[in-house]
């Protein structure tokens, strides 16, 4: 255990002391990956999709905020919608305004869970971003982690509207538009998925918040087995067309990366634990403080003795002590 405390704090040292160059890196990474999921999805511009404008994408993206990576994420989303069918891209546009101006332009924060969730999707992970967002953001994330659903599958289901509009009437537009939000309203897997995703937000966030011990691992492995739950359940009542074995291991192993998160994130000691009380004009407060595991360098003191003139001087070594040059 201890080596795994060292390992992490010098990791976490090495990304503080170099977080200048690191956090474009990352920020990149994730940029191109963001690109490449709705690349994936869509893809109906060959050019939009090929690697060096991706790249390109990405590579601005890493010096941006998240705000605005999600806004050119949605940008790149619309021009390939555009590319394949007006009606779909302005109906597109219309769920990415609502859901920018009305939520991401307030909790700017939480936009990283719509920009990741189709890619989970895309790679069948999805069962980690409720728990990782209940842990990290709280009930402020159950809004983002259902328009990351809804994009998702508007954006998996968007070739199925383009087939349909090659065989029906070019100016039938209402009924294209009643078709596509006829899709989104009564598909029971999406309906489904962002009813468990929000149960997981909050619960995982109510017990994470709890003061008992080890209340952020039980938060985890609750959040995890109340998904594969509801999952189980949800798949019988709604007739939805969910891979049950997927749900299974995939929170297993939501429940086993998320606790890897919360290692890197923060490790304390609850032998140590310290309860106190005190007061003021107006309240009286009962504290109770749980130290962090910090795993520093320790230095040894040696004191070393010359045999020559009887003096002795005090320095700081790694290494053994030593007297008249033997080693002790």
């Amino acid at each position: 255990m201890a080596s795994l405390l060292t390992i992490r704090e010098e990791i976490k040292n090495f990304c503080g002391k170099y977080n200048k160059f690191i956090s474009p890196v990352v920020k990149f990474i994730l940029a191109f990956l963001m690109f490449w999921s709705v690349s994936h999805l869509t893809g109906y511009h060959s050019t939009l999709s090929s690697m060096p404008i991706i790249f390109v994408l990405a590579l601005i993206c890493a010096f941006m905020s998240d705000g605005i990576t999600l806004a050119l994420g949605g940008i790149y989303a619309c021009a390939q919608m555009f590319s394949a069918n007006v009606e779909i891209a302005v109906v597109f546009i219309l769920l990415f305004v609502i859901m920018y101006c009305i939520y991401i332009r307030f909790f700017p924060k939480t936009s990283w869970i719509i920009m990741f969730m189709p890619l989970m999707f895309i790679i069948k992970f999805q069962y980690f971003m409720p728990v990782l967002a209940g842990m990290l953001v709280g009930a402020a994330g159950v809004l983002p982690a259902a328009f990351g659903c809804v994009f998702y599958f508007f954006l998996k289901h968007a070739g199925d509207y383009l087939d349909l509009a090659e065989t029906t009437a070019e100016d039938d537009l209402v009924e294209g538009y009643k078709y596509m939000f006829q899709s989104l309203v009564e598909n029971k897997t999406l309906i489904l998925t962002v009813i468990v995703f929000a149960v997981v937000i909050v619960l995982t966030n109510i017990i994470y918040r709890l003061a008992f011990d080890f209340s952020w691992y039980v938060a985890i492995i609750a959040g995890g087995l109340v998904e594969i739950i509801l999952f189980l359940v949800g798949n019988f009542a709604f007739d939805a067309d969910i891979s049950l074995v997927g749900a299974l291991f995939g929170s297993i192993l939501a429940i086993l990366v998320a606790v890897v998160v919360q290692f890197f994130r923060c490790v304390v000691d609850y032998s140590r634990v310290e309860n106190t009380q005190f007061e003021d004009d107006e309240y009286y407060y009962y504290v109770k403080a749980v130290p962090k595991v910090v795993m520093g360098k320790q230095k040894k003191a040696v004191r070393t003795i010359s045999s020559g003139n009887g003096a002795s001087s005090n320095g700081t070594s790694n290494g053994d002590d030593s007297v008249n040059g033997a080693t002790r």
